[in-house]
């Protein structure tokens, strides 16, 4: 019998899942918008109905029974490696503590927000347009589950919503060691702030010989997650001159690092955020003098804005580019290939800069070689005083186009910006995942005639598209993962996911889920 890996996944309990209610109001106002659209009555319910199923899966009273949910699938025959969140310092704003106040309030308004405004909206909405009381019913549910989850946290006042505290990291901790040591398929990932230092809460290097080095550590490699507030370059992550740095002892031992690189997720509350070592501003490399600022809100109507912002300056592929320099032989794999929009934008060479002022196209391709200058003067054509570009183009022509656009930096695409990292062989150890893949279509099931989101389809673009077109060597830093359960907020459940994933790669999953895996782990 085979067995696959999982190479990213979390498994955290209710006290860490209250962060992802971001991500629950998001869906429900997505689907507020949707409700405006030519959308029927059943694609709805079963949208509403994937809320309350999470809601139901995710806030289980113990990291062990979402565990469970999520092998209830695997059936044992997944190795998994689940990723902890420390968050700790995301709403920190520096110590500035009545910030921090602020932040939490707003996180507790997040129920408010759910119970009082959102859902209530929703739901006379749908029974306006679609008089359908099985819809009602749903929302009414959802409804019931967030109150339920509310009721768990008994939150009472603003000093006792220390959900980004101390408390909970070591929770995260002592859960994954219980885990890893009580099962063999569960080979868990220690996250990693290096804020953490700077409070005097730890010293990093040692903490990681503690837990992952020594004879009875539980962890098996590290996660970073830079959009909650810091740089990828920071000194407790690079090393100075007088202290060697995370990445020299993952590098000199092969400790597999992960690292969140797509620009969505989650991120920081901060607006204004001190950061140490290299941001992205301005589409410019830099090392700030002074905290930088943040021109949206996290809370706030544009939150997806807000997440893409903090992502592009502390944790683009530019940034990471700058780590591989220092250490080309560092095990690190970049999640989520940039995100699956960014993936199939890439894979299709989907091109959105459709239309730019004559003299500004000038001068953003001026330089750029003769080759592409020609290749974008005759895929745009000039109106008055604007260029368009011209409709009907073969996926060639596009692939021509697209990669002139890219060059020139009127296309900034992660998925691009990962690959030409891990298929550099100055990187041999540079890998990606495939985790939180949610691009696909809501489908009715053949034999049960039941509503389905599947991404095999779209998966099979992927894979005729552009893995078959691979070198073994570029096959070879690919990796399978699922992002359980936060992709099912977004995307299909998790026996969906695996389901379309083998049947999107067919033989080749072997490649992606077992052979290239076992590599990253180091595992014989």
């Amino acid at each position: 019998m085979k067995t696959y890996y999982d190479i990213h996944c979390h498994i955290f309990n209710k006290d860490v899942i209250i962060r992802k209610l971001v991500n629950v109001v998001q869906s429900l106002l997505s689907i507020h918008d949707l409700i405006n659209k030519d959308l029927s009555g059943a694609v709805l319910k079963h949208k509403i109905d994937e809320i309350s199923h999470i809601l139901t899966e995710v806030t289980q009273e113990s990291s062990e029974d979402v565990f469970k949910a999520q092998d209830k699938v695997y059936q044992g025959q997944v190795v998994t490696t689940p990723l902890m969140f420390d968050l700790t310092f995301a709403d920190d704003n520096d110590d500035d503590e009545n910030k921090n106040k602020r932040y939490r309030r707003r996180i507790k308004s997040v129920f408010w927000l759910l119970r009082a405004v959102v859902l209530p909206v929703v739901e006379r909405i749908a029974r306006n347009k679609y008089d359908n009381e099985e819809l009602a019913q749903a929302i009414d549910q959802v409804q019931k589950q967030v109150k339920k989850f509310q009721k768990k946290f008994k939150v009472k006042s603003d000093e006792e919503v220390e959900i980004f505290d101390n408390a909970n990291y070591a929770q995260q901790i002592a859960d994954l060691e219980y885990l890893s040591g009580k099962y063999e398929t569960i080979k868990p990932f220690f996250g990693i702030d290096p804020r953490r230092e700077y409070k005097g809460l730890t010293n990093t290097v040692e903490t990681i010989k503690q837990k992952i080095l020594a004879e009875d550590a539980l962890f098996y490699g590290v996660k970073l997650y830079a959009p909650a507030g810091f740089s990828p370059t920071d000194p407790v992550l690079m090393g100075t001159d007088g202290q060697e740095g995370v990445y020299g002892i993952c590098e000199r031992n092969k400790i597999p690092i992960t690292v969140h690189n797509s620009n969505a997720g989650f991120a920081c509350f901060s607006t204004v955020l001190n950061v140490r070592g290299a941001v992205l501003l301005n589409e410019n490399i830099v090392q700030p003098q002074k905290p930088i600022r943040f021109d949206y809100r996290f809370f706030s109507r544009h939150v997806s804005d807000a997440i893409h912002e903090r992502a592009k300056k502390l944790n683009h592929p530019q940034l990471w580019e700058l780590v591989l320099q220092k250490y080309p032989n560092l095990v690190i794999n970049f999640a989520h290939f940039g995100g699956s929009g960014q993936i199939m934008e890439y894979v299709n060479y989907d091109i959105k800069y459709k239309k730019a002022d004559a003299d500004l196209f000038e001068n953003e391709i001026m330089h750029l070689s003769d080759e592409d200058k020609n290749v974008l003067r005759a895929a745009y054509t000039k109106k008055k005083d604007d260029m368009y570009l011209r409709e009907n183009m073969t996926i060639s022509e596009r692939a021509n186009v697209w990669n002139a656009l890219y060059r020139a930096r009127l296309i900034d695409n992660w998925a691009k910006a990962i690959f030409d990292l891990v298929k550099n062989p100055a990187y041999p150890n540079a890998y990606t995942d495939l985790s939180c893949f949610s691009e696909g279509t809501l489908i009715e099931l053949p034999d049960t005639q039941e509503l389905s989101f599947s991404i095999k389809e779209e998966l099979k673009t992927f894979k005729h598209n552009f893995f078959d077109k691979l070198s073994d060597y570029e096959k070879s830093k690919i990796l399978y993962g699922s992002d359980y359960y936060l992709t099912q907020f977004f995307g299909p459940t998790l026996q969906q996911y695996f389901d379309d994933f083998k049947a999107a790669f067919g033989e080749d999953f072997d490649i992606i889920a077992i052979d290239n895996p076992k590599r990253f782990l180091n595992i014989p």
